[in-house]
């Protein structure tokens, strides 16, 4: 019988999730608050709503989220001038010192996970990835 799928990705993911926290650790922030910063590198002004769509996660977690980076300081709330009941998010100064560093924790992991694959099966291995990561997608958010 071959090993479960899930089992395998559970494992990396949560290799990953050490190493990642292990580097963030320094700077007060963890996993998903390093993701929420990359994201808003290269989204900035976006609102938490359309956060939560590129992050792919519920509007609670991506709350509690902004709020502890506001309160370190990585990132600021500003009232949209259009509709005064939106916030847009902004990457602070403090939060864009980082930004090299992040880039390299996320470079290094990319790294060693594909340290002995061909350009070949780094290509099919982001391919089937990123499959497996939009069939789970429709399956959890299927309407009921």
């Amino acid at each position: 019988m071959r090993e479960s799928l899930g089992r395998y990705i559970t494992t990396i993911s949560k290799h990953i999730k050490y190493y990642i926290n292990q580097r963030a650790n320094k700077f007060n922030l963890n996993i998903d608050q390093v993701h929420i910063l990359k994201v808003l590198y290269d989204n900035q002004g976006v609102n938490q709503e359309e956060l939560t769509e590129i992050y792919k996660s519920d509007k609670v977690t991506i709350s509690k989220l902004l709020d502890r980076l506001v309160e370190e300081g990585y990132i600021e709330k500003r009232r949209n001038k259009n509709d005064r009941r939106v916030k847009n998010l902004y990457v602070t100064e403090k939060g864009e010192a980082l930004k090299g560093e992040i880039k390299e924790i996320f470079k290094d992991i990319t790294r060693v996970l594909a340290s002995d694959f061909s350009e070949e099966e780094d290509i099919m291995v982001r391919k089937l990835l990123r499959r497996m990561s939009e069939n789970i997608y429709e399956e959890v958010n299927k309407e009921k």
